[in-house]
């Protein structure tokens, strides 16, 4: 009787564990700790009344984490609209503070996922920046150097590699000014 339980809990686990990786990014560390709780769950010998509480806790969590998100939504919507007065943008402001419970932990954790996100970003636009210098200063083989647009002299001239370099490089310039862009 033990056995067959344990195998049906074994395949109700591979189910458990196949719907986590649809729901959840691979490789997150939430992915990992949710595949540890149902291997424990499928190995202990919980009560049903247990069972509810605890899986009434983690809805709650879920419930948490994603309520956060929203109430910060909120007010990038605000943000958003360049039309509203000055007055009117007072006005919605205060309608959100009164509507939504913010606290110093969720501007915290706001600012630095943001500052993360902008350190990321400033580091992809210095890559593609040295990229494409050094695409330019390097010598590619004959074979990679398509096709010579213009021509300095017999050997030397702007080549489409060239071209696709300075794409490269205007891209991560791009990316910096938007980094350090306000609005």
């Amino acid at each position: 009787m033990k056995i067959k339980r344990l195998l049906e809990l074994g395949k109700t686990s591979d189910l458990q564990t196949e719907n986590v990786s649809q729901a959840l990014p691979a490789g997150s560390l939430l992915e990992q700790k949710v595949r540890e709780l149902i291997e424990v769950i499928d190995h202990s010998g919980a009560d049903t009344k247990a069972a509810k509480t605890y899986q009434q806790e983690i809805a709650e969590a879920f419930e948490r984490a994603a309520e956060g998100e929203k109430q910060i939504a909120s007010f990038q919507e605000l943000d958003k609209d360049n039309n509203l007065s000055r007055e009117e943008l007072l006005e919605g402001l205060e309608k959100l503070l009164a509507e939504n419970q913010l606290d110093s932990e969720m501007s915290k954790n706001y600012l630095r996922r943001n500052t993360a996100q902008r350190i990321v970003l400033f580091f992809v636009a210095i890559l593609l920046i040295v990229v494409g210098f050094a695409m330019i200063i390097m010598p590619a083989p004959p074979s990679f150097e398509i096709f010579t647009v213009f021509y300095f002299n017999v050997n030397d001239g702007v080549t489409i590699m060239d071209l696709v370099s300075l794409l490269i490089i205007f891209g991560g310039v791009f990316l910096f000014v938007l980094n350090f862009n306000k609005k």
